[in-house]
């Protein structure tokens, strides 16, 4: 796990970016993808509409599995909705302490597995992962053991070490390991046959993190939920039902499913009026509040114009900074912005350094992009946080 540090929820918004769309050729989009993959030194491209490729640009060295970060997350969520579709789960409302029978007292006893998929379990969480749960050896024991900062189920808060216990969940449903059951159910019926999975010391497949695929493989996913759960051999794989769950808006947040995120079609941020007030009443200071406060009286179309306004406020440590000061503080891009939102037109599995699947299903158009962690990374531009958009921006030219 060291080669690993997981971020916070800000990095998830930094990834998402909607958009307002804007008018251009098909050819002019493909452009712009690959102009701006090459840019933030991608290492995989796969762009498909209805299942022909669009754009791939792939390393002269070949085709490799890529580690997928925080994308893992959206991949897991698949193992428990195909145990729902086996009647092993009976209900997505079952109680966690089912199978960890060390929460059937308080208010533990209160935690669902819906609300670890939808980040509302309420457990105590450290806002940048590495922190914590790096090199941690046994990270079941770690979030089993954690107090709670909310009530469960009361609010929305992107949580890794919570996630952790859903492989836990799988291996007590399915018999076998996460990997194993999903190597049978969900990798060799869609072909995916190279892969590797991290577990932490105690031998357990992560939750948060920890996949390792193809931009091929991960297209393959995204073609699956794109085709209501059918493999391309017409066999089916998932439910319509499952698939639908996955992407339905949590109790929560309109901008998650199950561990799936929501991306709609354009976004609009302004900062909130008092918000001095309210930063220095919820202790948010120092360069983090100083950010915040800059961006009054501007309007930011999109998560990437507003993190990119933050990010060079912030400088190199942002997404640290933004952690510490807001959602260690359980603070929300909603609770300091006004948000204007569009409907929802994609859907999205996405982590740390840029790892990026988006499922456009109007326009039946799954792309991916792809990086290999290096020391040479550089934060905010070579996470491609505009890719996303782009791809709605290539969506909006196949109507």
């Amino acid at each position: 796990m060291k080669s690993t540090r997981w971020l916070s929820r800000v990095m998830a918004l930094a990834l998402l970016a909607p958009i307002g769309v804007h008018a251009t050729t098909t050819a002019d989009a493909i452009a712009t993808i690959e102009r701006n993959a090459k840019a933030a030194h991608s290492d995989a491209v796969l762009v498909r509409h209805n299942g022909a490729t669009l754009l791939q640009q792939t390393p002269s060295s070949g085709e490799a599995p890529v580690h997928l970060m925080s994308a893992t997350k959206s991949v897991v969520a698949l193992a428990l909705v195909l145990l729902l579709d086996e009647g092993k789960l009976a209900s997505l409302d079952e109680p966690v302490s089912t199978f960890y029978p060390e929460w059937k007292q308080g208010r533990k006893k209160d935690i669902t597995v819906r609300m670890l998929l939808e980040h509302t379990s309420g457990l105590q969480n450290v806002a940048n992962a590495g922190e914590e749960l790096e090199g941690a050896p046994d990270l079941v024991k770690l979030a089993l053991a954690a107090e709670l900062s909310s009530d469960p189920g009361s609010a929305f808060s992107y949580n890794n070490k919570a996630t952790n216990l859903l492989p836990g969940i799988v291996e007590h449903l399915a018999g076998q390991p996460i990997d194993s059951y999903l190597d049978t159910r969900l990798f060799k019926p869609l072909g995916i046959t190279h892969y590797s999975w991290m577990k932490d010391q105690a031998g357990t497949p992560l939750g948060m993190a920890g996949l390792s695929l193809t931009a091929r493989d991960l297209v393959a996913i995204g073609q699956l939920l794109l085709d209501r759960g059918l493999a391309p051999s017409g066999k089916r794989v998932l439910s319509e039902h499952a698939v639908a769950l996955l992407t339905r808006e949590s109790a929560r947040s309109p901008d998650v499913g199950l561990l799936w995120w929501r991306i709609p079609a354009s976004e609009r941020y302004q900062l909130k009026a008092q918000m001095s007030e309210f930063l220095a009443r919820r202790g948010v200071g120092g360069q983090v509040q100083e950010a915040l406060l800059a961006t009054a009286g501007r309007s930011f179309d999109s998560r990437t114009a507003l993190v990119a306004f933050l990010a060079e406020r912030l400088g190199a440590d942002w997404s640290q900074q933004y952690g510490v000061e807001i959602t260690g503080r359980g603070l929300r891009l909603s609770d300091l912005f006004d948000v204007e939102r569009g409907p929802i037109v994609a859907f999205a599995a996405n982590g740390y350094l840029g790892q990026h699947l988006v499922i456009v299903p109007q326009q039946r158009l799954v792309a991916v992009r792809l990086i290999h962690r290096r020391d040479s990374h550089r934060s905010p531009s070579d996470d491609y946080a505009a890719f996303p958009a782009d791809v709605l921006q290539l969506a909006s030219t196949l109507r």
